[in-house]
């Protein structure tokens, strides 16, 4: 994991001064791309404590989308307040907030029943209303693909990519529904206790964008074994969608589409990460894993697809 911050244990009690707590231990955890995470336990509580890499207002917006959600009894992280009330503290110039700690059970291979319990929490999520300071479009959608075609460090990935945004110019219809989606439901976002779903955690991505986007992308998260897309998850994941909202005509019609605008966006934004933003030689190819599932998705026969 690449952690942007690194905090000492000196760091980490000055900060939960702030909070009245104090530090017992603490721990390095995987949980986000674009962010530094510490578990911390206390002699109050355990807790989740990020410094991002984003700038204050949209990490003050994402307090504001939790606060939304726990009113909508949507289940997923809280935050706690400072002493002073505020939600938002911060660590060298950085926004930071601190969590409870949710016990978690992270599922890498989910069963369809996991499945369709995670559709229909998404379907839950898309029925909320958007407030207006959440971001019109994704962070890695398809408006950002220009600018990572004409860097020149890969000719064959920009220029694939360059074909893939005429692709879905032309072929996106208008009027598609939109509304809050989450933006980035992969497996280690997506927590079970048991066989039955918990919460799902990092709104980090959240924005106003399309609906099906966000079944293209749990798809891709969630779905895919080996860069293949397994159907009868898809299968699985949709079912449990539709019987909470039910998917419009255009909607079933683009699906598979999404699915492979999702991976596109998502080889996108790791191009971006490792070959511009941080450059790790290790991972300056990782975007191909997402090319071949887009490869892959786009190659099933609409009809099969249709069918699942």
């Amino acid at each position: 994991m690449t952690h942007y911050s690194e905090l000492q244990e000196k760091d980490i009690q000055g900060i939960l001064r702030r909070y009245k707590l104090d530090i017992i231990s603490y721990a390095p955890i995987e949980e986000g791309a674009g962010s530094s995470n510490y578990l911390v336990r206390t002699e109050q509580i355990r807790c989740v404590l990020t410094v991002f890499e984003i700038d204050h207002n949209r990490v003050v917006n994402l307090c504001k989308l939790l606060c939304l959600l726990e009113e909508y009894k949507f289940p997923t992280t809280r935050y706690l307040e400072l002493a002073n009330g505020n939600a938002v503290t911060s660590f060298q110039g950085k926004p930071v907030l601190l969590k409870p700690y949710i016990s978690r059970q992270v599922v890498k291979d989910l069963s369809n029943n996991l499945l369709s319990q995670v559709g229909a929490v998404m379907a839950n999520l898309h029925k909320i209303p958007y407030p207006d300071y959440l971001p019109d479009g994704h962070a890695y959608g398809m408006h950002t693909f220009p600018s990572i075609m004409e860097t020149g460090i890969d000719l064959e990935y920009e220029n694939w990519l360059a074909q893939r945004y005429e692709n879905l110019q032309q072929k996106i219809p208008p009027g598609l529904p939109r509304g809050i989606i989450h933006g980035d439901v992969l497996y280690d976002n997506v927590l079970f206790e048991g066989k039955t779903f918990k919460a799902l955690i990092d709104f980090e991505d959240a924005c106003q964008y399309y609906k099906v986007f966000d079944l293209g992308m749990a798809a891709v998260g969630l779905c895919t074994e080996d860069t293949q897309l397994r159907l009868t998850k898809v299968h699985s994941l949709v079912e449990g969608y539709q019987n909470i909202r039910v998917l419009e005509v255009k909607e079933k019609e683009v699906l598979q589409l999404f699915v492979e605008y999702a991976a596109i966006s998502t080889s996108s934004w790791r191009f971006w990460k490792y070959n511009i933003d941080t450059i790790i030689s290790e991972k300056s190819g990782k975007h191909y894993e997402m090319v071949d599932i887009a490869k892959n998705a786009g190659a099933i026969p609409k009809a099969k697809f249709t069918n699942t």
